[in-house]
């Protein structure tokens, strides 16, 4: 399932960064602000909210949310932020976002080379077993019904 911002960006660029898009779609907030730089999409936007925090959680809620109308996204904007502030919607921002995407194109486009590191734990591609699982940091061992 798509996110609303992974909509946007495929609505907005076409194919131009169709690989990038699925990145982004399968990718949290989190993750994303690590490869691309939000705070100018930020300083664009926060005039639109009464607080520069709204602003932010706005980028993270678009991130984050699955997108309800893929073919219009504008809508799953519109909808976030009359959710999140419960005021009416300001065409403008679309605009400004709009504008964001297509200036950082490129930068999108780099999504699908982003490389995470994990400092925290193990990664486990898919393992299948009938039996218990041995891992270094802890064993997994299913339970019988």
């Amino acid at each position: 399932m798509a996110t609303i911002f992974s909509s946007i960006c495929a609505f907005l660029l076409a194919n131009k960064t169709a690989i990038a898009t699925k990145v982004i779609a399968s990718a949290t907030y989190d993750g994303l602000k690590k490869v691309l730089d939000f705070s100018s999409l930020k300083n664009r936007i926060k005039r639109f909210f009464k607080k520069d925090k709204d602003a932010e959680k706005y980028i993270e809620t678009i991130c984050n949310s699955q997108s309800k109308n893929e073919a219009k996204p504008y809508r799953d904007i519109e909808d976030s932020y009359e959710e999140l502030t419960g005021e009416k919607f300001d065409e403008e921002l679309f605009n400004e976002i709009k504008n964001w995407i297509e200036e950082n194109q490129g930068q999108l486009s780099n999504v699908s080379k982003m490389e995470f590191k994990n400092e925290g734990g193990f990664n486990i591609g898919i393992q299948n077993a009938g039996k218990n699982i041995f891992n270094i940091q802890g064993d997994y061992k299913p339970k019988k019904d």
